[in-house]
């Protein structure tokens, strides 16, 4: 295994959410990666910890890293490099390559972790590994984090998450290993140690945003870089999408306010609210049933909660 540092609090708790089971017909657990650290709250952290100590023994001064505006990589990002003394830039999609009219959510945590925010738009996003590079280029002595630190060293963290988890398991066997999936390295990590633990428990990525056939690219592309052991398995389902990456349709917002009410946690509407959405709708399509146990993980993103209107939903 790489080498890593600590950045995280861990082993995070993992708990059974009794009023939504209770609500909903099926036994839900849920694995609190919202409870990583304040800052660092969500599953990025897990990812950094391997990713950083590379930069630190690299001898990195500053690392570069992209994603969405109000990506939670790029705010998990900034802040470690805060922590450590690292100089952070990040680029940020946006609808139009220009600074967003207001600095709310995780944008307003990268700017407060004293981040450089560099804007692009779509079209130079698609090109954002060339930028980086160029970026990188010019400093001298940086590392370069790909989107979501979904990548063969990114992915060790959720390797070591799933082995964390089977330790909590106990006697339990689950139905399937529900999460958010997008750049990938979450669901090749945790599907890796599943096959390596030799536990068969279904790991189900629930795309928010792209196609199943993307996902399922960016997935084999993160577990390449490993010897592949035999039985390593995933599903995924793209049903959930909607209007794609970061649009929630309205169903899908009163479901995540549903589940706070509920379990008094957040989900923001980009990553674990519409999952979550999109757990409620396979129960409702009969893929979970009374009497199953089935572990929702929590992967965090709590900050970008409040860059959502929620008022539709609301009353």
């Amino acid at each position: 295994m790489p080498a890593r540092i600590s950045l995280a609090r861990l082993p995070t708790p993992f708990e059974r959410a009794e009023r939504l089971s209770e609500a909903w017909g099926v036994s839900i657990w849920v694995k609190r990666d919202d409870l990583t650290g304040f800052g660092l709250s969500g599953n990025k952290a897990r990812k950094l910890e391997f990713h950083l100590a590379a930069a630190l023994e690299s001898g990195a001064s500053t690392v570069i890293t992209c994603g969405a505006v109000q990506s939670n990589h790029c705010r998990a990002t900034a802040i470690a490099c805060a922590r450590l003394g690292l100089r952070c830039i990040l680029y940020l999609r946006t609808t139009d390559g220009g600074p967003p009219p207001e600095v709310t959510g995780n944008h307003l945590l990268q700017r407060l972790a004293g981040a450089e925010c560099r804007f692009i738009d779509p079209g130079a996003y698609a090109r954002r590994d060339e930028l980086m590079a160029e970026a990188a280029s010019s400093v001298g002595d940086a590392w370069v984090i790909p989107e979501g630190a979904s990548d063969g060293l990114g992915m060790w963290g959720f390797v070591m998450a799933m082995e964390e988890l089977a330790d909590q398991l106990g006697g339990l066997r689950p139905a399937g290993i529900w999460h958010a999936a997008s750049s990938g390295a979450t669901t090749a990590g945790l599907a890796l140690a599943v096959a390596r633990l030799g536990l068969e428990i279904p790991v189900i990525g629930c795309s928010v945003g792209e196609p199943v056939e993307e996902l399922d690219r960016r997935i084999r592309s993160v577990v390449s870089t490993v010897d592949e052991p035999s039985g390593l398995v995933w599903e995924l389902t793209d049903a959930y999408v909607g209007g794609g990456y970061g649009v929630a349709s309205e169903d899908q917002l009163a479901v995540a306010g549903e589940a706070t009410r509920l379990t008094g946690l957040l989900f923001d509407p980009t990553y674990t609210g519409k999952a979550l959405a999109g757990l409620y709708g396979e129960i409702r399509r009969g893929r979970f049933r009374t009497g199953d146990d089935v572990v929702f993980w929590h992967t965090g993103g709590g900050f970008a909660t409040f860059a959502w209107d929620w008022s539709p939903v609301l009353g």
